[in-house]
């Protein structure tokens, strides 16, 4: 009777045991997806608001009286290239971690932003040393600018409540 008690007893707290191992391996397990969306979202929010910022830095000196647009374009290009480059990779990164709203909304904030180095980029073509003293400012840049900062706030928010899921 005593073996038997004992049989059961270790049984039972095997299983027990089993099953508290696997409650903490699924929550290790999404505590490190709370950690690795964390950081995909961190690093495509800091690529858009330097790019955002670069845009924002473009399209102020773009309107100066007399403005230097051989510099201006070559700030365009670094910034066309952050937009193709780490911040596409970023968007990458968000849409392998998902979940699919915040990919999306990722994509929107990506769109507004090309659409802001588009707009500027049209401003400048055809400038040059024997063109109008100051360029007006590109059709949409500023509206494409508030776009992105509020779709950027939108990301961040749902980015937010996915993680503190």
């Amino acid at each position: 009777m005593g073996a038997a008690v004992g049989v059961v007893g270790t049984t039972l707290a095997a299983a027990v045991a089993g099953l508290s191992a696997q409650r903490q391996v699924r929550a290790e397990h999404r505590h490190w997806r709370r950690q690795l969306r964390r950081d995909a979202y961190s690093a495509f929010t800091a690529k858009a608001d330097e790019l955002h910022r670069a845009l924002k830095e473009i399209n102020a000196k773009l309107v100066t009286p007399a403005p230097d647009l051989d510099a201006l374009r070559e700030s365009l290009a670094g910034a066309r290239g952050l937009l193709h480059g780490a911040l596409a990779d970023a968007q990458a990164t968000v849409e392998i971690e998902g979940p699919e709203k915040l990919a999306r909304m990722a994509e929107e904030l990506s769109q507004s932003l090309s659409a802001c180095v588009a707009a500027i980029s049209a401003a400048t073509i055809g400038q040059g040393a024997g063109g109008p003293s100051a360029v007006t400012e590109p059709q949409g840049a500023r509206r494409f600018l508030d776009h992105a900062s509020s779709k950027r706030t939108q990301f961040v928010d749902h980015a937010r409540r996915t993680i503190d899921v």
